[in-house]
């Protein structure tokens, strides 16, 4: 570990153990952090010699190197496929990744060099509408979505001026570097990356993909839906999910072209699908039903994977809405903001021999060291953790007993009298 602090009395390694301490242990801030290093047990483990507030964390986060921390998540996540943690749920032998993008932050007045904009449209408190700038942070990541321990490879942050498909790209072009191309076997994707650039960069890269197809892709759509509304489906089941029941029509038809400018065949599957579930309405349980369609291009053939196979990685990109970004910004306080616009960080000399604040790395910084810890954090409750298999723990519950196990100051020993 290394920041740009000269040399400092409080070694960076402490600063990431310590912040590894608040997230693992679901600390809700920095101020909780500060209270817990008041204590000399956790001083002792962190490897510091004194306690330390926290300005400390963030004058070093700021400036911290993101290069370990980047080959740490590598590490944990190879380790994690040599030790088999991706081999339950493997999709007919295969491991499937998805990716798609999330808004980290927003505000109207504090922002940063690395900060979006957009003009927003709100009312003042005199009910007026007004228009103002908008400062945001916008990323990509990647997950691993078929097995229960559901682990992100890589992050990558959008720059100021482009778009979400640029930052996908150059992320794409990372994970063979980091992990190696056959990492993975199968990448699911949202209906925003279904352009030319990202099909041909999987497909060199030898990924197959599931693309979901929306309207933005038009000629693909209508041609599609043309097509499909000429037949009867190809095939007609019904299912039951969690007191939910689908009945589910597909079609699927190879060799529609992509695109104008790219005619290469692609293979596209459409499902027709009603949900059957119970509700509440005043005091009644009433059966209520929507109606779905969902559309996939695929570079899967059928030879090796049925339409309802397809069916099911399309929805499976949901678990990276439900277990990815969802479970970040509710359980591990992901969307808090953490060291967004610092003043506070390190300085150091430019071309011209002035001194000068070193780029804030505090955001990228917690966003890495979270993503370890939530890493190891699920794979150890799911795989280890007798308080899940025993007595059906959550994880935050597993992290609040663990917490209250290591708080205890541990006894004096002294020799007998």
């Amino acid at each position: 570990m290394r920041d740009a602090r000269l040399d400092p009395e409080i070694s960076p390694a402490s600063v990431f153990l310590a912040l590894w301490h608040a997230f693992v242990f679901r600390l809700p801030s920095f101020q909780q952090l500060d209270s817990d290093l008041r204590h000399s047990y956790l001083q002792h483990w962190i490897g510091a010699e004194r306690a330390f507030r926290d300005d400390t964390l963030r004058y070093s986060l700021c400036g911290f190197d993101l290069d370990p921390l980047q080959a740490m998540l590598v590490d944990v996540n190879r380790r994690f496929k040599r030790g088999k943690v991706f081999d339950p749920g493997r999709v007919q032998g295969h491991l499937v990744a998805a990716l798609d993008g999330i808004e980290v932050l927003s505000s109207f007045s504090r922002h940063c060099e690395s900060c979006l904009k957009r003009r927003v449209t709100r009312k003042d408190q005199a009910g007026r509408k007004i228009e103002e700038t908008q400062y945001y942070h916008r990323a990509v990541g990647c997950q691993m979505i078929h097995s229960p321990v559901k682990p992100f490879l890589a992050w990558e942050w959008l720059q100021p001026g482009e778009s979400e498909e640029t930052a996908a790209l150059r992320l794409l072009r990372r994970l063979p570097e980091a992990y190696g191309s056959r990492f993975f076997d199968i990448l699911v994707l949202d209906a925003l990356y279904a352009q030319t650039p990202v099909l041909k960069l999987t497909q060199k890269l030898g990924w197959d993909v599931v693309i979901s197809l929306k309207q933005n892709s038009r000629d693909l759509y209508q041609s599609a839906v043309r097509l499909f509304a000429r037949r009867p489906p190809d095939a007609s089941f019904t299912e039951t999910q969690d007191h939910k029941l689908y009945r589910v029509q597909l079609w699927d038809t190879e060799g529609l072209p992509f695109t104008i400018d790219n005619p290469e065949p692609v293979r596209v599957v459409r499902s027709e699908e009603i949900l059957e579930r119970n509700r509440f309405r005043e005091g009644k349980r009433v059966r209520h039903s929507t109606d779905h369609e969902w559309l996939w291009i695929t570079t899967l053939p059928q030879s090796a994977f049925s339409a309802a196979g397809i069916r099911q990685l399309g929805h499976a990109r949901w678990k990276n809405e439900n277990n990815g970004w969802m479970d970040l910004t509710k359980h591990w306080a992901f969307k808090h903001g953490f060291l967004h616009a610092c003043e506070h960080r390190p300085q150091r000399l430019n071309a011209a021999g002035q001194r000068e604040p070193v780029p804030n790395h505090g955001l990228a910084a917690v966003t890495l060291i979270l993503l370890i810890a939530a890493a190891l954090c699920s794979c150890f409750v799911l795989r280890h953790s007798k308080l899940v298999r025993r007595d059906h723990l959550t994880a935050v519950a597993v992290a609040a007993q663990l917490r209250t196990w290591i708080s205890k100051t541990p006894p004096s020993i002294r020799a007998p009298d």
